[in-house]
């Protein structure tokens, strides 16, 4: 069974990622803050989990690519098995959608998903990290 932290703005979204990563009985899924990066990297020390699945947004500066791709960076210091990937909105943000994939295509993020994933899709693919 797979530590999986869980770190999305919108908690309705949220909470249904939790409970679908539940219903698998292949995670534990935590879910921890989406941000402050200070507190997401204290709550992923301390969970230690497999996989970080976060989200990115243009919203704010912390959540932005940039600023989750510098906390990626601490993260990856502090855990570095820990295997990271982010969830992006490609239908709102196409170009942020593309700028996540170049950061997948360059090794700064071990996997990314669209929104419009299926539930199993997502699952399954993050169970194969």
């Amino acid at each position: 069974m797979k530590r999986i932290a869980v770190s999305i703005q919108n908690r309705v979204f949220a909470e249904s990622v939790l409970l679908m990563f539940r219903q698998t009985g292949d995670f534990r899924p935590i879910r921890i803050p989406s941000k402050p990066p200070e507190m997401i990297l204290i709550e992923c020390q301390a969970a230690e989990p497999e996989i970080i699945l976060m989200d990115v947004t243009p919203t704010s500066p912390d959540m932005s690519l940039e600023g989750r791709l510098s906390l990626i960076r601490e993260l990856h210091r502090e855990l570095p098995e820990c295997k990271i990937a982010l969830l992006c909105d490609e239908i709102a943000y196409p170009e942020l959608a593309r700028d996540v994939m170049r950061a997948k295509q360059t090794g700064q993020i071990d996997a990314f998903y669209y929104a419009s994933v299926t539930a199993e899709y997502l699952t399954a693919a993050l169970d194969a990290l």
